[in-house]
């Protein structure tokens, strides 16, 4: 094994436990005694780097496929409950607060204390 290889390799295992540390690039340098400049560098290597460059083989990488989605709609969740005596008012984002202020006015009224 060539001189390149191995440090591709070392630089290989440097990313991928910087990756599975949950660390930032920064903190994760600090405490592994690296540059950020060093990191980056290596970083864009791995990224650039074709299939044949690791292995050996001019087999070429599978194709990307793209997978149709069907985001479902979730039911509006209040984002504030309000109560006043026994009603209950479920408030979303854009509500009308004139309107607001009418109906617990006239749930106040009509809930005696």
């Amino acid at each position: 094994m060539t001189a390149n290889e191995q440090l591709r390799q070392q630089w290989a295992a440097r990313i991928a436990k910087y990756r599975a540390s949950g660390l930032t690039l920064k903190a994760w340098c600090a405490a592994h005694d690296c540059t950020v400049h060093q990191m980056k560098y290596w970083l864009y290597k791995s990224k650039t780097r074709t299939p044949s460059d690791s292995t050996g083989s001019s087999t070429p990488a599978p194709a990307t496929r793209f997978v149709p989605l069907t985001v479902a709609e979730q039911g509006k969740r209040a984002s504030l409950v309000l109560r006043v005596g026994p009603a209950q008012i479920d408030l979303y984002a854009g509500f009308d607060p004139r309107l607001l202020r009418e109906v617990v006015h006239a749930l106040a009224e009509a809930v005696p204390c």
